[in-house]
Parts: C-alpha cells; sequence; structure tokens
C-alpha cells in the first residue's frame, strides 16, 4: 500500500510541477506526510523515516514558499520558474530511485536482534568514556582553537594560511564529536541502569558537550550528527512519528536561532525564520545553477569522486576542476561559494536525468543494511553506534554539499568507533564442560 501511493504521488508531483513548481513541491510536502504517516508504524524502516523528514523540511514546503515570495538569497535575484521546475525533477528523480531500492523488501525489519535479550547491557568502562569525553573537551578548546571557526567562515589561524582538511578534522570536529558520542553512550547507559553514578556520568558528560560543543564555534552539522544518533536509538524503533517531528521541528524552528547565535555576532546576520532562512536555499541554489550556469558535458563519475576526496589536501583533490561551485558563473552569480548542493545535483552533472535515480538507488540499498542495525536492544559497539551516526548523517547529506558535509562524517564515524570500543564488553569465552571419565574396575 505504501508502495503504491508513493508512485501515484510522484506521478501527481510531476504532473503539478509541470503546471507551475508551486504546486509541484506542495504535492511533495504531502507525499511526505503520507510517507511518513504509513511509516509512523514502530518496526519500519528507519532510513526513509529520516529520509522523508529530511525531504519535509528542505525540499517541499520550503521551496512552495520561497518561489511564491520571489525569495532570493546570496544576492542572486529570483530565479525563473523553469529553473525551479528542472530541479523539482531532479528531486523527483532522486525520490524514485531511493524507492526503487526497496521493490520487493519489506519496510519492518526481518528480525530484531536483540529482541530476546532484555538485559539491556550497558558500556563496560563508563569511567574511560568519561575521561577520554574531558580529554575530547580539552583538545577541542586549547589546541589550535582556530580551527573551531573554519566552518563559521574565518578560514585560517593568525598567518592567514588556509588550513587543509585533514588538520580541520583532527583538531575540531574529530573532539567535538568524541565528546558527543561519548554522551551519547553515556546516556544510553545511564537509562539502562537507572543508577546515581550512571546519570551523574551522563550529566557531567553533557556538561562537557555544553563546554566543548557549543553553538558559537561549532557547526550546526556536527551537532546533528553528535546528538541525532541518542534520538534515533531511542524513537527509531518505537516512537517514530516523535522522531520525524523532533528532525523537522530542531531545524525549522530551532536551525534559524542557532544560525543567528553561531554567525550574528560575527556578520551581524539577522534573524530570519522557516523557510525564508539562508538554511533552506537548497532548491534555490539548484535552480540558480541550472539556470545561471552553463551545464558542461557529463563528467562519468569524476564529480562525485572530485567531492568525496574531501579528506585530501587541496593539491591532491581528486578532479579539481569537476567542482561546480568553483565555476566561474557560480561564483559570479552568487555572493559566496559554500552554497548547498544536494548530492543529487552532482550525480547529474556526472550522468545526466540518469544519474540522480541511480544515486538514490544505490544510497538507499547500501542503507538497507544500516536498517538492519538499529535495535533499542543491542549492545553498545562501535558498528552499532557507527550506524546510528550514519543515519544521522545522512540529514545534512541531503542538504549539500559533499565536500562541506564530508569532515564532519568522516569524524563522526571515527568518533563512534572510539567510543563504541570504550562501551563494548569484551566476549568471554564460556566455560567447556569437562567429561570425566568412569572409574575402572
Amino acid at each position: 500500500m505504501r508502495t503504491l501511493s508513493f508512485w501515484s504521488g510522484i506521478v501527481c508531483a510531476m504532473l503539478c510541477g509541470l503546471v507551475d513548481p508551486v504546486w509541484g513541491y506542495a504535492a511533495v510536502f504531502a507525499l511526505s506526510l503520507i510517507q511518513l504517516s504509513m511509516l509512523g508504524s514502530s518496526g519500519g524502516s528507519v532510513f526513509l523515516l529520516i529520509h522523508y523528514a529530511t525531504i519535509l523540511t528542505y525540499f517541499s514546503i520550503a521551496p512552495a514558499m520561497q518561489i511564491s515570495q520571489d525569495v532570493e538569497f546570496w544576492e542572486a535575484g529570483v530565479m525563473r520558474t523553469d529553473a525551479y521546475t528542472q530541479a523539482l525533477m531532479l528531486l523527483l528523480l532522486y525520490m524514485a530511485g531511493v524507492e526503487a531500492a526497496r521493490l520487493g523488501v519489506p519496510d519492518a525489519p526481518e528480525h530484531l536482534p536483540g529482541a530476546h535479550d532484555r538485559r539491556l547491557v550497558g558500556v563496560a568502562h563508563p569511567l574511560l568514556l568519561l575521561l577520554s569525553c574531558s580529554l575530547a573537551a580539552f583538545a577541542s578548546l586549547f589546541i589550535r582553537p582556530e580551527l573551531n571557526f573554519v566552518a563559521r567562515g574565518v578560514v585560517g589561524g593568525a598567518s592567514g594560511e588556509d588550513n587543509v582538511p585533514i588538520d580541520y578534522i583532527f583538531y575540531s570536529t574529530l573532539p567535538k564529536l568524541v565528546v558527543l558520542l561519548c554522551f551519547v553512550a553515556l546516556a544510553i547507559h545511564a537509562v539502562r541502569r537507572r543508577t546515581l553514578w550512571s546519570w551523574c556520568a551522563a550529566g557531567l558528560a553533557f556538561g562537557l558537550a555544553l563546554a566543548a560543543a557549543n553553538p558559537v564555534n561549532t557547526a550546526r552539522q556536527v551537532l546533528l550528527i553528535g546528538l541525532l544518533p541518542l534520538l534515533i536509538h531511542g524513537l527509531g524503533r518505537g516512537r517514530r512519528w516523535l522522531l520525524a517531528g523532533v528532525i523537522f521541528g530542531s531545524i525549522a524552528g530551532l536551525g534559524p536561532v542557532l544560525n543567528l547565535i553561531s554567525r550574528g555576532s560575527m556578520w551581524g546576520e539577522e534573524l530570519t525564520t522557516f523557510p525564508f532562512s539562508q538554511d533552506f536555499d537548497a532548491m534555490f541554489v539548484v535552480a540558480g545553477i541550472l539556470e545561471r550556469a552553463p551545464i558542461p558535458d557529463l563528467g562519468w563519475g569524476r564529480y562525485l569522486l572530485s567531492a568525496f576526496s574531501f579528506f585530501l589536501p587541496r593539491d591532491l583533490k581528486m578532479f579539481p576542476d569537476f567542482d561546480p561551485l568553483g565555476w566561474s558563473a557560480i561564483l559570479g552569480n552568487f555572493s559566496q561559494s559554500n552554497l548547498s548542493l544536494p548530492p543529487f545535483t552532482t550525480a547529474y552533472f556526472d550522468f545526466g536525468l540518469a544519474g540522480p535515480a541511480l544515486f538514490g538507488f544505490a544510497i538507499s540499498a547500501g542503507f538497507r543494511m544500516v536498517d538492519r542495525a538499529i535495535d533499542p536492544n543491542r549492545p553498545l559497539s562501535g558498528a552499532y553506534l557507527s550506524a546510528l551516526v550514519l543515519l544521522a548523517a545522512y540529514v545534512p547529506f541531503m542538504r549539500g554539499p559533499i565536500l562541506g558535509w564530508g569532515p564532519f562524517a568522516a569524524s563522526g564515524l571515527i568518533a563512534a568507533l572510539i567510543a563504541g570500543a570504550l562501551s563494548s564488553r569484551a566476549r568471554r569465552p564460556l566455560p567447556r564442560a569437562v567429561r570425566h571419565g568412569l572409574p575402572s574396575a
């Protein structure tokens, strides 16, 4: 039933978009709500729930209201309706690819690995987790603190030189995400054990997270990747409607406020609420690139490889000329180059109209394995925390760009492995039964 309603809705959204892009994006909004209502039952796909919550936030009602009000961003002027229509078609192709990978696959997982074990094992080494949290907080605050403001638009230190991405990952995002994920592990431990010591450890870790990963010197993507795993763990298999509502509400309501806190003192920005905040400019940017920049020859994978080589120094970056945000037409039409570029647009530059559908199919097929790992009764480990981080990282991944999202996602996975190693318990071999021989006559 859900699959049939999706394909009917995608056709309606396409037809509405051909008439007026405002109607098309409004149809995507209605389609996302219907899908969320059908996925709200306990045990359904967590990835699809987060996917449609992200579509609802960035790619549906926000561009519809922006087009109807002739909103512009980054001093680029108002875009034509045909550019918005073309951007809508790329979005619909990506959504179709995501659902195509789920054909014949039940929404509910085949089994819950830990459903039979209600003992809810806590973390193995809470003291070591707390110590790691403290050391990471100290590192993020006092070791090369200037790197904390790279994502805030201040690049380089006193020397004025650009910092290579590996330094930014190692000295800024990684310590912050270690703090946040150690807090996540200790919070899960406290809920499972319900002892005074466990609650005190979780509270202390929360205080360290507030100090080290505060909104002034921390990108919102870091906060999302570091804190959303706790909500996915607690609500992903149970109160799923609440999880979708928290994702939408935190980004649409709290996001512009954090933007004001983090950037207002630096750039003098004023509070702009949903959907007219610059946080929701993704489809405007896609339409602007399609309208203002001449579409080059197909990259056949080079645009995606260039975007995913974020961890390499600038001199070693793969295919540096295949970065759409570095085109002269983009630099000449937008007031900044650090723009939201959804990854399905990058796939379009590589493979044409087939790109978004193929990219969505590959992403959804990969997340089928992640879906099977989500179980609130499962013991904490690096693999489980990494699965939670991947689901949380999908939200900023969809907004893009991949190049800016990459350091946050890589740091989150490394932090998940560190916190998971301190949380998991070493397997002890079971005592072997010794069979004694019968006494001889």
